[in-house]
């Protein structure tokens, strides 16, 4: 364990430029990821995924982090996503030897050759793994809910000097790992540089009305009225962003672009699956005006046989529509 020692003024700016990353991610559909993306937070998502834009008919969000499916990892597949997203960051994969490393920095080499500014991750899960990842690639720190978590088989210097992206784990976590690798040592180690890092687990608390805080989860909003999962998210977003913002994490500039467009469709009644009303279970084709169609930002699609049905429901469980006014189709009188 590398033992901590007092800045010196040219040490202390080293570690604060250090600190600072370059992107925080946040992987998601929409619309939880037009809210971040909104945000400042850099979008994407992984590369057996993709934004569950069917609605949107021209969404400019780019992806900006492609992330790769560690439990069921498919090589040739990333590589071919990769090239058809052209993400920023990119998250190739997890080495558990020697040998995938090697395999991973040479699919690194080809992307380098089309895309030379792109951040390219490689996870190392064993320390001849880590040592094996040339230093001009990213290292990823496994913090969330993978099989095996960095700091279990890992010393802090087998991160010093090294360029890292977090994986996982909520911001109280991640800013731990960023203090262990980043505060000066005894020893002289130079501190890691943190490029990055992302945390998904937001929307899973969200569902159940929970809100993240610094301080823990906060389960007010599970009896909130007229609270909603994407406001939620929304929130805890904004929190997190002023959290980093508050330690020196948050990025100097961020993705966000004042004319991002967005071009939405709207549900229309053939978008249904089911004649029968989500409220009342009537025939959404056999009432007098036809089916009205609401689409939430939980991703689902409604149809109901009248207007009165469609405002019960979408309020007794508190939905939120995923576009506003756009996201109800009425029909004619």
């Amino acid at each position: 364990m590398a033992l901590s020692a007092r800045p010196t003024s040219s040490i202390a700016d080293e570690i604060t430029a250090a600190r600072q990353a370059n992107h925080v991610a946040f992987l998601h559909r929409v619309p939880f990821a037009l809210d971040a993306f909104r945000l400042g937070f850099l979008t994407g998502f992984r590369e057996d995924c993709s934004y569950q834009q069917r609605q949107y008919t021209d969404l400019e969000l780019p992806v900006g982090m492609l992330d790769n499916d560690f439990r069921n990892p498919d090589f040739d597949r990333y590589i071919e996503r990769f090239f058809e997203h052209e993400p920023q960051v990119g998250v190739i994969g997890d080495a558990y030897d020697v040998d995938e490393v090697d395999e991973y920095v040479a699919a690194a080499r080809e992307i380098q050759g089309s895309y030379p500014k792109t951040d390219l991750v490689i996870v190392p899960k064993c320390r001849a793994a880590i040592q094996a990842v040339p230093d001009d690639l990213v290292v990823g720190y496994s913090r969330g809910y993978a099989d095996r978590l960095a700091h279990e088989f890992f010393e802090p210097r087998d991160w010093r000097g090294r360029r890292v992206h977090i994986l996982g784990g909520s911001p109280p976590k991640q800013l731990e790992v960023i203090d262990q690798l980043t505060r000066p040592t005894l020893t002289g180690d130079p501190p890691a540089d943190i490029i990055g890092l992302d945390w998904n687990g937001v929307h899973r608390g969200a569902q159940f009305g929970e809100f993240w805080t610094p301080d823990g989860w906060d389960d007010s909003g599970r009896d909130a009225e007229n609270m909603t999962v994407r406001k939620i998210v929304r929130h805890v977003l904004s929190r997190i962003r002023e959290f980093w913002q508050a330690h020196g994490v948050w990025p100097e500039s961020t993705p966000q672009d004042d004319e991002h467009k967005l071009i939405y469709r709207g549900p229309s009644p053939s978008d249904i699956e089911s004649a029968a009303c989500t409220e009342c279970g009537a025939n959404v084709w056999t009432t007098e005006r036809g089916p009205y169609v609401a689409e939430y930002d939980t991703g689902e699609i409604c149809g109901y046989c009248s207007y009165d049905c469609y405002f019960t429901h979408r309020h007794r469980n508190n939905l939120e529509e995923l576009a506003g006014e756009q996201s109800v189709s009425v029909p004619p009188a």
